[in-house]
């Protein structure tokens, strides 16, 4: 299988085979996105040849070809709810205009505990998979990147050991969190952090001053009040550690994926000298192999 997690401006993968009834990675990498991954670019006319062209590129990319993918989604193209037991169709509610909130479908993921509803535009989807075909690929599933997030998260950590923790995706883009509270799914929250930090979206209970005092210069132990023990993983990849300032405050942990994966030689050729954060880039592809 080849799970990939799909970002504004990269795309990573980890390839994988069952090998005497485990799942050993054998392969890992990442690609540019070279175009504008948005809701709106998926419905310029040239959208499903760019996306054709990315998984080209991919298949290109991959020393041990797998044809069958699991794929997960940026924050930005899904809107999410959180709740503690599943949401009846009735108290939906959604904040886009009455046109487009009527295309969208929904799905709820139930998690270890509590549920996090999540809508989607099937045009979205059904390209992807249309892309995804046109270079011989099968898109055998797709989730929000999150959720791979949170299984990577319970897969290597005591997660039952805190009263509250957080898991936050540090982007340039969309970064975006989740608080848990008694191992219960409590809150979300997906954020710009260029400048003013801006709220996108945010659901359940979540104190929405997070993204203010995760900028640089105001980064203190305050924050673990807020937070709790924080898992973290970012997806940018320039010249700076971009999670350096977290770095100096022991509460903060950057999530390492391959923790508890059975790894190949050649896969860990791929992963030596790397930094945390580097290797942090793959927790959302990860989470799919912590799942099954």
């Amino acid at each position: 299988m080849l799970y990939l997690s799909l970002n504004p401006g990269l795309c990573t993968f980890i390839s994988s085979n069952e090998i005497n009834g485990n799942q050993v990675v054998e392969d890992a990498g990442k690609i540019p996105v070279p175009f504008d991954l948005n809701r709106a670019f998926f419905y310029d006319k040239d959208a499903l040849s760019q996306f054709t062209s990315l998984f080209k590129t991919l298949k290109g990319t991959q020393n041990f070809p797998q044809n069958e993918i699991a794929l997960s989604l940026p924050p930005n193209i899904l809107t999410y709810s959180v709740n503690e037991n599943p949401v009846p169709d009735w108290l939906d509610t959604l904040r886009f205009g009455k046109d487009y909130s009527e295309k969208l479908k929904k799905k709820s993921y139930p998690l270890e505990k509590g549920h996090l509803t999540v809508w989607h535009d099937p045009h979205i989807t059904d390209m992807i998979v249309r892309a995804a075909q046109n270079t011989g690929y099968t898109v055998k599933k797709i989730t929000p990147g999150i959720v791979n997030a949170i299984n990577s998260v319970y897969m290597i950590y005591a997660t039952g050991d805190y009263d509250k923790f957080t898991i936050l995706k540090w982007d340039s883009r969309f970064s975006e969190l989740v608080v848990f509270k008694e191992d219960n799914l409590a809150g979300y929250l997906c954020f710009t952090n260029q400048g003013s930090p801006c709220v996108l979206q945010s659901s359940g209970d979540v104190d929405s001053a997070i993204p203010e005092n995760l900028k640089q210069e105001k980064i203190t132990e305050h924050l673990y009040d807020m937070t709790g023990p924080l898992f973290l993983y970012s997806v940018l990849e320039p010249d700076s550690d971009p999670l350096l300032p977290f770095k100096k405050f022991g509460f903060c942990e950057i999530i390492n994926p391959w923790a508890g994966l059975d790894v190949s030689q050649s896969g860990n050729e791929i992963l030596k000298d790397l930094s945390d954060t580097g290797l942090s880039l793959w927790t959302e592809s990860a989470g799919f192999i912590n799942r099954e």
